[in-house]
């Protein structure tokens, strides 16, 4: 009878084992909190949410916490249809998370942010340039043998651009169609970051204006003014994709990435070129 009650006893304790051990196993919020503090990508999360057991707790007060804490809500959507007994599938968990740079874009410029943890992504907008104005027509006409310059400026309406950073250091991705391998003239899709030009523009008290010709009685110059330049790193992460950067801090002011082959045939008119502007104005 010794025996037996001994053999009952060590199959209960080794059962309670198991299942003690499968209840400590069981992922919980605060691991989703761990990481996506971490820095995983939310299809990452949710593929360990589908293939762990789980003890979430998606009470109001608890899904407040995730929000606070950076979850994002693909993520807290698969742990509520987890909670349910409901698996979430990768298509319908939003596997290309729209805030993560390596999921599928659509074609465009987009600004990466990350602050505590919540990354987010902004499609930049183009402005197109619909009028120019030329200056410099007195200082010419006094200036000695004809050395004088005339300039021939584009702008865009607006002192200010309707997107403003806070941060001198922007980090942008683009999004291009390389399969053509540049010859896309059919749909006019860009293929390289190098057929855009960052540029500073100069504000007005109305507008934002950037030199693209000059000329005296010796001779004219088209393109844009080096001075109006701004230096950037590009990064190829294949597929078209690639991360893009300024090669110094940007100053206060108005900027704009210029698409080179955009604009009229008339290049010195500069009517209809195309800008992704934004503002970088240093204060929340």
């Amino acid at each position: 009878m010794k025996k037996a009650f001994s053999a009952l006893a060590l199959t209960a304790a080794i059962v309670f084992g198991s299942v003690f051990a499968m209840a400590q196993d069981k992922m919980t919020n605060d691991e989703v909190i761990s990481l996506t503090k971490a820095g995983l990508a939310s299809s990452i999360i949710i593929g360990k949410i589908n293939s762990t057991p789980s003890s979430f707790d998606t009470s109001t007060d608890a899904l407040i916490t995730l929000k606070k804490e950076g979850v994002t809500d693909e993520v807290v959507a698969a742990m509520m249809q987890a909670k349910a007994g409901r698996p979430v599938s990768t298509a319908s968990a939003g596997m290309d998370d729209p805030n993560d740079p390596a999921s599928k874009h659509n074609f465009g410029i987009y600004m990466f942010e990350e602050k505590d943890g919540v990354k987010k992504m902004t499609q930049l907008q183009p402005t197109m340039s619909g009028q120019n104005r030329t200056g410099g027509q007195f200082t010419a006409a006094v200036t000695p043998f004809g050395l004088g310059k005339v300039k021939t400026k584009t702008n865009l309406p607006g002192r200010n651009a309707a997107l403003q950073l806070t941060t001198t250091t922007p980090v942008f991705y683009f999004y291009l169609d390389n399969a053509s391998g540049g010859l896309n003239t059919a749909s006019g899709i860009p293929s390289s970051p190098k057929e855009f030009t960052l540029v500073r523009f100069n504000q007005r008290s109305d507008n934002r204006e950037v030199t693209i010709a000059k000329a005296n009685s010796w001779g004219a110059k088209g393109g844009l003014s080096d001075e109006y330049v701004v230096g950037l790193n590009s990064e190829d992460l294949g597929n078209g994709v690639y991360k893009i950067t300024p090669a110094s801090p940007l100053k206060k002011g108005e900027y704009g990435f210029y698409l080179l082959n955009s604009g009229n045939s008339n290049t010195a008119a500069g009517v209809g070129s195309k800008f992704f502007d934004f503002g970088v104005m240093m204060t929340p």
